[in-house]
């Protein structure tokens, strides 16, 4: 990696007077009484920031191993920052200059920060985020782990103590957790072993608390089920359970704590433990939690629904049951769930629906990306309003049993496969804009219906319903008259004339089919 320690002039059209120098359309620099300024999507963006010039050509030598500005930042000398120049003589407008391609060559390289120094480039590429620039998004949470990764001390403990490292997902902090610095893990499990040694019984939860807040502010409530499990490996036995407890009681209602995975991967410091609400396992671990009628099992890796157990017999209370984002191919065992009221069972691999006749009080069902291509089970559910049949592409023909639905107001089926339908089950082609995604035409009914109407026959993928019509009609035509696209260029090509007119042949090209059917039975005898 090349550092840019020098100014580089190149890039900016420089004059007597620099105002301002735009990098891109998120970020641009201006030269406002004798402050150089940043400003993210037109907002000045405060920062402290400084050049870091003053390399002595008798010590280049030194910076040969140096891998970013922050490395550099030790070793050089700061008479710069701020608006302190003893000793160096450089105009507000030199300095400015540096500014722009400093920031530019950051820009250019991707938002790299080792471009920049950590105290800018962290927050920069966060505010970058916020307003939306793609490349900052792209970059944001790779940059971390990989500055954090790094291992350099002043980086890292940056980014943890401003809190860098809660923007991680669960899965990139894990993937990062053997790099945290061993100084780093070594000083937090300190301050919870000072706590247990040196602090009055009576007053320990509260030193324990400011503890756990510690830590959600250096490294987010996502990332302390992990962590505590990390501590747990460094502190004494004795201890383990005061504190795991301790964090279980004080975050378990926040919205964003991992409850179900901290409580598996601590649950042997609960024996013996009365929980506020009943556990839902599946082959002896714990996927949800019942403390309402609505319980969420999405992503759980369930493939066998009969193997979910909800303790205490509470799975007749449950209402509302998501079961999306499984491995789901038989529904066998969803007869338990009697009383549920909304089932969602998106993203999975159901082939058929025959378990679903005992669901009387289903109102809502959700299966949305399976692939169903049967139907039979569907009439048993009296109360069923709405359905969602979306991305099954194996359904190629709206199905009778719908008929037999005497509640139902809306059906779903989008990105479906739907080529045929009945004059009983028309309505529901029509219903909810299916007709939006019917398959069974071809890119000869595009290109002739788009050259005799003047529009387009679809947008962003999804028909126009005036081409659904017309197409349907046109092909009603072509089997009752016997004739094709080739048929209607000859038509056009001998005669100039029009073949249909108001979506019926005209009579001058029924008589030249007719003379056209004479003349194949002529040639053939």
């Amino acid at each position: 990696l090349m550092i840019l320690l020098i100014i580089f002039y190149a890039s900016l059209r420089t004059s007597n007077q620099v105002k301002e120098f735009v990098i891109n359309p998120f970020l641009k620099l201006k030269l406002e009484a004798g402050r150089t300024n940043i400003y993210v999507k037109g907002r000045v963006f405060t920062q402290c920031m400084y050049l870091l010039l003053n390399i002595p050509m008798n010590r280049i030598e030194d910076y040969d191993e140096i891998e970013s500005i922050d490395e550099a930042a030790e070793k050089l000398d700061r008479s710069l920052e701020g608006n302190q120049r003893v000793g160096v003589r450089i105009s507000v407008e030199e300095e400015f200059i540096g500014h722009c391609s400093n920031l530019q060559a950051w820009a250019e390289n991707g938002y790299d920060t080792r471009i920049l120094h950590r105290n800018l480039a962290f927050p920069l590429l966060k505010r970058l985020t916020e307003v939306g620039d793609p490349t900052a998004k792209k970059v944001f949470k790779e940059e971390i782990a990989l500055r954090f990764a790094s291992r350099h001390p002043t980086v890292t403990q940056f980014l943890i103590q401003n809190g860098y490292l809660k923007y991680l997902s669960a899965d990139e902090f894990e993937s990062i957790l053997d790099d945290i610095s061993p100084t780093i893990l070594k000083d937090i499990t300190a301050g919870i072993k000072y706590i247990f040694e040196q602090t009055q019984n009576n007053d320990i939860k509260t030193q324990i608390s400011y503890f756990i807040n510690e830590l959600l502010r250096n490294f987010g409530i996502v990332h302390v089920s992990l962590l505590t499990s990390k501590i747990l490996k460094k502190i004494p036995e004795n201890h383990r359970e005061i504190l795991v407890k301790s964090v279980y009681t004080l975050l378990k209602t926040r919205g964003k704590f991992p409850l179900i995975q901290f409580l598996n991967q601590h649950l042997e410091y609960f024996e013996g433990f009365e929980f506020d609400y009943d556990f839902i396992k599946y082959k002896g671990k714990i996927i949800g939690v019942y403390s309402s009628n609505k319980v969420y099992l999405g992503n759980q890796n369930i493939s066998d629904i009969a193997k979910i157990e909800v303790l205490n017999g509470k799975s007749e209370e449950i209402e509302e049951l998501d079961l999306s984002d499984n491995e789901i191919i038989d529904m066998k065992g969803i007869e338990k769930f009697s009383h549920v009221r909304i089932l969602k069972i998106n993203n999975n691999q159901i082939l058929k629906l025959n378990r679903l006749k005992n669901l009387k009080n289903l109102q809502k069902l959700f299966l949305r990306n399976n692939m169903i291509s049967e139907m039979e089970g569907l009439e048993n559910l009296v109360n069923l309003k709405y359905l969602d049949l979306s991305e099954n592409q194996n359904i190629s023909e709206i199905p009778e049993v719908l008929n037999k639905l005497p509640a139902i107001d809306t059906v779903r089926l989008w990105n479906c496969n739907i080529k045929k339908f009945s004059e009983s089950t028309e309505k529901f082609f029509w219903m909810n804009q299916n007709y939006r995604y019917y398959t069974d035409y071809t890119q000869r009914d595009r290109d002739y219906y788009e050259s005799k109407h003047n529009r387009l026959a679809s947008s962003n993928n999804k028909l126009y319903k005036h081409f659904v019509q017309w197409v349907i009609k046109m092909r009603i035509l072509m089997v009752k008259q016997k004739f094709n696209y080739h048929d209607i260029n000859r038509f056009e090509t001998e005669t100039s004339r029009k073949p249909i007119w108001s979506g019926k042949a005209t009579n001058d090209f029924k008589k030249w089919l007719c003379n056209k059917s004479q003349t194949k039975i002529t040639a053939f005898f």
